[in-house]
């Protein structure tokens, strides 16, 4: 009776052993594309904060040269998004620049304007409402 007990021991420990064996395989194969999953799932996010951020900026400069050709005291408001991600927005002469944070570092997106700015730009997320109004020789801009 002692050779029949311990076979079927022996067949427990086995069948165990070999499932942990296939569960070690398979984590194997899948902790790497976990890994690439989180991966380019940052990359995508950096790239949609990049195109809004790039959108902002550009529809901002829109709004200061069409003021500024339209003449002295032309107003124009506009809706934009701000991404979570915008470090600082600022105003600089005739360019607006938003720094960016990414997992690759910052980096800044300038738009150029035919018009020299002056103002301020906010850089928290969500909408802002910005208003562009000409004068003689520059534009304002304020983030209300």
């Amino acid at each position: 009776m002692e050779k029949r007990g311990s076979i079927r021991h022996h067949v427990k420990g086995q069948s165990s052993l070999e499932f942990l064996l296939i569960m070690g395989v398979a984590m194997m194969m899948i902790l790497p594309l976990i890994v690439v999953f989180f991966q380019q799932s940052d990359n995508l996010n950096t790239e949609i904060t990049n195109s809004q951020a790039d959108k902002v900026a550009s529809e901002i400069r829109d709004a200061a040269d069409e003021v500024f050709y339209l003449g002295t005291l032309s107003k124009k408001t506009i809706s934009v998004y701000m991404p979570e991600n915008v470090v600082s927005a600022e105003l600089s002469q005739n360019s607006i620049i938003l720094t960016i944070d990414s997992s690759g570092g910052d980096y800044e997106i300038v738009k150029w304007t035919a018009a020299n700015l002056s103002g301020t730009l906010n850089n928290h997320p969500g909408i802002h409402v910005i208003s562009a109004e000409a004068y003689d020789d520059y534009v304002v801009i304020v983030d209300n």
